[in-house]
């Protein structure tokens, strides 16, 4: 673990000087260190919360989370708070999507907002972005506000191809609680929701947006172990674009880039080989479905799918190597993903049941090559993968057909990031899906592309603007007719707290 002995000094005397001061110091040496870029602003907002006679440790406990601090020097704080409180930060090699962070100059100074505090005493923070999106369609899409692919070439006659509409529901909320050690482990826990849960069934309803839950899950971490039990982001592919135009909807899905918050059991095997480089290991049992729910009405029954009846949870795997080259930190991962389902229908008269493996094998990166670019992405391929977004829609197909056991996809996506200064990021990216034509009917969706940029200003620590384009080229089977090809352009303003 690498280890900045400047930090731990800092906090060290902090620890003894903010209980007399008429400032709080842990509050300065935070904003500090978020000037720096050492923590991020999620963190300061989370120690200023904190009670002031748990906000040095909890500055601990980030940067043991960030690898700056030791678990010895962390521990050399701990009487000065009961009970201690940790960070409970995300490994640093699962990164799920968020606000994107393009970098911001000094803060202002401002009070410490009261903590929030649970019936069970835990600490809890809360947090969201509220998000303002205004776009505009060049061709239809299977979703107005977020399109993943193009429709048919002039399969709408009601003349939906062009289209401009504004909407909040890719706003999201949440709430994260820092609880005691138990047994050794640090317990913490994160919920979240967003707005993209659909509209509700009235005439003027279209902007009356339902909640739909994205995260619900707890932690134990001890010093190399984790278990989380909820629902989370999969462990298979983990990486998401940075775009604030789907932000509901992770980019690229359905052009490359699969992924899924689903309810899971998950163990997390963390090792350090030197102060530069660690490795972590994680497994998981995850739920079986593959992708096929549909429901056109509201219902509060679920009905058992192809993956429930195969009778057993699916399985994970992830290895990550990540390596701390100057301040960057260099990632790579290699993750898998099975389960078994089985697959029924009716063919003539005949009742027919037929199993279908669902497996997937993926490569991730995150590449920091200086501070100014940095190069992300993932390849897969894999079958029957629709529950991540794959050949979204037709990855398993009917009894009787040749996809039947399940479609064959192969794809990724990559992203160039270009940081120009401390408020001006720019983002190119390109993603792409290929199913495999033998086991599609005609018809049916062979190949999804698109072409993405964005241009994101960051005008004050909680205020970001952004603008983003995409293209998107889509081709169907046997019908090159009606391949399409259609623009989407979004302006964006997220306010996070």
């Amino acid at each position: 673990m690498r280890c900045h002995p400047w930090i731990a000094t800092l906090l060290f005397l902090f620890a003894f000087v903010a209980p007399t001061a008429a400032e709080d110091s842990a509050g300065r040496l935070a904003r500090l260190l978020a000037d720096k870029g050492v923590i991020a602003p999620s963190d300061l907002e989370m120690v200023r919360a904190a009670d002031p006679e748990t906000r040095v440790q909890l500055l601990a406990s980030i940067l043991e989370g960030k690898g700056l601090l030791s678990r010895a020097e962390v521990a050399k704080l701990a009487p000065l708070s009961d009970p201690p409180v940790s960070a409970g930060l995300m490994p640093a090699v699962y990164k799920p999507e968020a606000v994107p962070q393009v970098a911001s100059g000094p803060k202002p100074a401002a009070e410490s907002a009261p903590p929030v505090i649970s019936q069970s005493r835990f600490p809890v923070t809360v947090y969201g972005t509220l998000l303002t999106n205004a776009f505009f369609n060049t061709s239809l899409t299977n979703i107005q506000d977020v399109p993943l692919f193009a429709g048919k070439q002039g399969s709408d006659p009601l003349g939906n191809d062009k289209n401009f509409g504004m909407t909040v529901r890719q706003s999201r909320f949440g709430m994260r609680y820092q609880g005691p050690k138990v047994g050794g482990a640090q317990i913490s826990g994160q919920f979240e929701f967003d707005l993209f849960g659909g509209q509700a069934a009235f005439g003027n309803a279209i902007n009356m947006d339902l909640f739909r839950v994205r995260l619900a899950f707890g932690r134990l971490d001890w010093e190399h172990f984790a278990l989380v039990a909820g629902q989370d982001w999969s462990i298979f592919a983990p990486l998401n674009p940075t775009t604030l135009a789907e932000f509901a909807i992770p980019g690229f899905s359905a052009s490359g880039n699969p992924w899924i918050r689903t309810p899971q059991l998950r163990a997390e095997f963390r090792q350090s080989f030197s102060d530069s480089t660690r490795a972590q290991l994680q497994i998981a049992a995850v739920d079986p479905d593959m992708g096929d729910y549909s429901t056109a009405a509201f219902s509060s029954s679920r009905t058992p799918g192809i993956g429930e009846r195969g009778r057993a949870p699916g399985a994970e795997a992830r290895l990550g190597l990540t390596s701390h080259v100057d301040d960057r930190d260099f990632a790579i991962g290699l993750s898998s993903h099975y389960a078994r389902g089985k697959n029924a229908g009716t063919v003539g008269t005949v009742n027919v049941q037929t199993g279908v493996d669902s497996w997937g094998v993926a490569l991730d990166y995150s590449l920091p090559f200086s501070k100014t670019f940095n190069l992300t992405g993932e390849a897969f391929e894999g079958r029957a993968l629709g529950i991540f977004s794959v050949n979204s829609g037709q990855a398993i197909l009917p009894v009787g057909t040749a996809g039947q056991h399940g479609v064959e996809s192969r794809g990724g996506w990559t992203q160039a990031q270009f940081n120009v200064n401390p408020k001006w990021q720019v983002n190119l990216a390109y993603g792409i899906d290929i199913a495999n034509m033998s086991q599609l009917r005609t018809g049916d969706r062979s190949k999804n592309q698109t072409y993405m940029g964005n241009l994101m200003y960051k005008f004050s620590p909680h205020v970001t603007f952004a603008w983003e384009w995409r293209r998107f080229l889509t081709n169907f089977r046997n019908q090159q007719f009606a391949n399409e090809q259609g623009d989407h352009a979004n302006m964006a303003v997220a306010y996070a707290f």
